[in-house]
Parts: structure tokens; sequence; C-alpha cells
């Protein structure tokens, strides 16, 4: 098994132990802190892999719950529109553009999300 199997193994048996969707999403809320204290220094490479290693335990996680289906929710668009931002500072502005218009397909009028994305438009040349 590479090490790359072993680290997915360990981490969907991990997810698979956690007993109710709140350890799920608190865990991702704490990557999420993490991702923003490694971008606030600086480190955008570190930022968004915290970013989305969050999401794959969002991703893990069946939802029956009102709340916490509201709460995945805002950690999921919050957790898309970091990881806008980290790609927007090492200007890959294709990447950008994709990400936010997944916010985009859920909140029209996300304001972040049309505000990151017009940025990387702006960074391709793009001017329409």
């Amino acid at each position: 098994m590479s090490d790359l199997e072993n680290e997915d193994s360990d981490l969907f048996g991990f997810i698979s132990n956690l007993e109710n969707p709140k350890g799920v999403l608190e865990h991702s809320r704490k990557l999420k802190d993490e991702g923003n204290s490694s971008f606030k220094e600086g480190n955008f490479d570190s930022a968004f892999e915290k970013y989305s290693l969050s999401c794959v335990f969002l991703s893990c996680l069946a939802l029956q719950e009102e709340v916490a289906r509201n709460s995945f929710l805002q950690l999921a668009t919050s957790l898309i529109l970091n990881m806008a931002a980290s790609l927007l500072k090492k200007k890959e502005f294709e990447h950008v553009g994709h990400l936010c218009s997944i916010v985009l397909n859920y909140n029209p009028n996300n304001v972040k999300a049309l505000f990151r994305r017009a940025n990387a438009a702006i960074g391709l040349g793009e001017y329409e």
C-alpha cells in the first residue's frame, strides 16, 4: 500500500469512527481555522491544503438533521471561498473562477464569490 493509500485509509477510518455529524463538522471547522492561520501568515499552499482536507471531511458526511445540513452548507461555502482566496493570491485565476461558480450555482448573490470571480476574470484579461 502506498503512503497516499495509507493516509486515505486512515482518514476514512477516522471519519467512519466518529459517532455524530457534529464531530465531523467540528473537525472540519478546526481545519478551516488552521487554514485561516496559514493564509494570514502568507502560506497560501498550506492554507489551500487545510481547506481542501476540510472539504474531504465534509464530503464524507451524510446529514439528516436540518441544523447540521445548514451548518454543513455554511462551512462548505466558506471553505470553497477560502480556497478561491488562496488561489487568487497565487494568481491561479482559472481555478478561482471555477470555485466561485460552484458557490454561485447555489447562491447567485454571494458577494464574495462574485468579487473573487471578477478579480480572477480581470487577472485572466477577461474584462467583460
